[in-house]
């Protein structure tokens, strides 16, 4: 196993235990890959070890700890960590090199989880539920007496016994022991300015360099300190009111992979570092910027969708929502794991959605209007798709399904490639493409999609707090595998749950402050089983009132149900999959059955008033 040095940025531990979302615990080792603690339904138990490079115990202890790496399982996360404002990244790197740890190291630069833990001792150890709850702090095992001072032979294996019984669903026999080590001596972090290299490069580069760098859509690269520095204060403004990272999903409302959000300590970190001037601090601590693959991310793809020519974007006026009719050549059907979206110009591709069309209804509107792509009121189709292969957005990490799982794509399909554009001061031109990655392996659960949605919008003028709500209880066991929230101007809330049979709550997502420019598709972290007779549920909320800077009209006008972009809707999608093929298409077919209902009553004028 390699050794990797991950660099730690914390934010989300509380006094006594880490908190219930450990996934969204960043860290970044030396060769730029991003870490997530938790970051797997699957995991049972995490174990994490305090190390000191001076110290001769912990030096003593790194074969034992390689053993144990080695040996836990593929339920179990380890990790060593180092702390302490005596401690350098280089000297943290060195150490793991020097003695060949099979296991992430982890550089808590700024202490944030030593003084939650509060480790006494040099090496101690701490083993937590996926919960969040410690389960076990102490000793490795009864190697060492004391300093100096060890036994012939090992009797007791607390760490391993501690991680063993925690899988097994076994009670712990010792939950905490006396550590034998070097004592943690260290400077409160407050007494240790915030630099860049130190605490706020291992933010930057984690959440940010993904779009803030050469060639990607953001205006300027973060991906040195004097990027950074020379914009210090404007970085801890957006961070401050979250406006950056750009990610709407509320944290612990359900759980996505790549989610980028900032804890409240790395905003402070920020803050400090910027107030204080943007210091860049000790090159001892200096960490090398993150390395992106170039070209494809996943390898050459099997297929490549491509615009047939260049779309044309003005200097100026409103963005723009462009739908490009591709045909695809397939000889068979096919079951597709992922795309990669690559857009031609990032200047100006806000975001991209791959939709299937087997019955050339887009063709037509497409033949129908001039130019290429065609455009319906800058949002929507003008037809309903037969499927889809998914989206992008910037930062968007391209994934594989979960194995055995494939979106359907039929021979003798078109692509609706749907592109929003946005001016950036300057005539500008893109001709963005898709890479096709058929499924690795037999894909025997087809994904598709249902939606909860309410056609019976009627916003009055001035409302600031229109509320619409949907339901739709699952007529098949169904696996949930990712989520798009999808509102117009006047969107300000969404929430999307499930109520199980047994009374239990399931939360799907949550979208507190509504950002018509910040669409996105969440995957989440592991596919989520719904059984048979789950209730989903979903609360839209509106503010047509002038007070919104988002509201098209002014003064404000009434508001229905459309496809425009002036218009309305209230719709959350879903992507699914069920045990067999017929489960899947009698779960699409009774939700549209579903969906019809708020058709039917669109103009019924019901008050929306919350």
């Amino acid at each position: 196993m390699r050794t990797c040095v991950a660099l730690l940025s914390l934010s989300l531990l509380s006094s006594g235990a880490i908190a219930n979302d450990l996934a969204s615990l960043r860290l970044m080792d030396t060769t730029g890959t991003v870490h997530n603690l938790g970051k797997s339904r699957s995991t049972k138990a995490i174990a994490i070890v305090f190390l000191k490079p001076d110290c001769p115990i912990c030096q003593r202890y790194a074969p034992t700890l390689n053993r144990l790496a080695e040996a836990r399982g593929p339920n179990v996360e380890f990790y060593g960590v180092f702390s302490g404002t005596n401690v350098s990244r280089a000297e943290a790197v060195a150490y793991a090199a020097d003695y060949k740890l099979a296991f992430p190291v982890l550089f808590d630069g700024s202490s944030e989880l030593a003084k939650r833990l509060k480790p006494s001792h040099n090496p101690e150890a701490f083993v937590f539920a996926p919960t969040g709850e410690v389960v076990y702090r102490g000793r490795i095992d009864d190697w060492y007496l004391s300093p100096g001072k060890s036994r012939s032979v090992v009797t007791e294996h607390n760490l391993k016994d501690a991680i063993a019984a925690l899988v097994a669903g076994k009670p712990i026999e010792h939950t905490s022991t006396k550590p034998v080590g070097c004592i943690v001596e260290d400077k409160p972090a407050a007494d240790k300015k915030v630099t860049f290299n130190r605490h706020i490069a291992p933010i930057v580069f984690s959440q940010c360099a993904t779009c803030h760098r050469p060639g990607e859509v953001a205006p300027f690269s973060l991906l040195s300190y004097t990027d950074a520095a020379k914009r210090a204060k404007q970085i801890a403004a957006v961070v401050g009111d979250r406006t950056m990272p750009p990610w709407k999903a509320e944290p612990n409302y359900g759980h996505f992979r790549d989610e980028k959000l900032l804890g409240a300590s790395e905003i402070r970190l920020i803050q400090a570092w910027a107030a204080a001037g943007a210091p860049e601090g000790d090159a001892q601590d200096k960490l090398a910027p993150p390395k992106f693959p170039e070209g494809w991310q996943l390898g050459k793809p099997d297929l490549i969708i491509k615009m047939t020519e260049a779309f044309h974007v003005p200097a100026d006026g409103p963005d723009i929502q462009q739908n490009f009719v591709i045909p695809i050549d397939v000889v068979s059907d096919k079951m597709v794991g992922t795309i990669e979206f690559r857009p031609g110009n990032r200047r100006i591709v806000h975001h991209a959605i791959c939709y299937l069309d087997s019955n050339k209804a887009a063709r037509k509107l497409d033949d129908a209007y001039p130019g290429p792509g065609y455009s319906m009121k800058q949002i929507g189709l003008g037809f309903f798709p037969t499927g889809g292969l998914g989206g992008w957005a910037p930062g968007s990490i391209p994934r594989f399904l979960p194995e055995g799982m494939g979106r359907y794509l039929a021979k003798g399909s078109d692509a609706v490639l749907q592109i929003h554009y946005h001016p950036n001061g300057k005539a500008e031109a893109d001709q963005s493409e898709v890479g096709v990655y058929f499924v690795r392996k037999p894909a025997l659960k087809p994904v598709g999609g249902i939606s909860l949605e309410n056609w019976a919008i009627d916003i009055p003028p001035g409302e600031k707090n229109y509320f619409r709500t949907g339901e739709f209880t699952l007529t098949s066991d169904a696996t949930f595998v990712g989520v798009a929230p999808h509102m117009h101007l006047l969107g300000k809330e969404m929430k999307a749950w499930a109520e199980l049979p047994d009374g239990k709550t399931v939360p799907l997502v949550h979208v507190k402050k509504w950002d018509f420019n910040w669409q996105d598709y969440y995957l989440y972290r592991e596919p989520l089983n719904l059984p048979k007779g789950t209730k989903l549920k979903l609360e839209a909320t509106f503010d047509n009132s002038a007070d919104n800077p988002s509201n098209p009209n002014k003064p404000p006008k009434r508001i229905t149900w459309g496809e425009g972009t002036a218009d309305e809707m209230a719709l959350c999608i879903f992507e699914v999959t069920c045990p067999t093929v017929p489960d899947l298409l009698k779960l699409i077919m009774d939700d549209l059955a579903n969906r019809k209902i708020f058709e039917r009553v669109a103009a019924s004028g019901a008050s929306g008033r919350k």
